[in-house]
């Protein structure tokens, strides 16, 4: 998979997970049915992914004005 969570094979960012969700059971994609990673992998990935994006600053709109104070 690469990032933005999106099968290598035909890109569908949907997975079908397994009836047993064990950390070793495998994953696969949702469209296409290849197999991704592990179950208990995703996860990791996932929570990773969310922790980066809690850290970004938030965005401002295109043409916001920046205000300096000065001090």
């Amino acid at each position: 998979m690469r990032s933005g969570f999106g099968c290598e094979s035909c890109g569908s960012p949907g997975v079908r997970l397994p009836a047993d969700l064990t950390d070793e059971a495998m994953i696969q994609c949702d469209r296409c049915g290849c197999t991704l990673m592990a179950w208990g992998a995703f996860k990791r990935r996932v929570e990773a992914q969310e922790a980066a994006d809690a850290r970004k600053p938030a965005e401002r709109p295109a043409g916001a004005a920046v205000l300096r104070v000065a001090g």
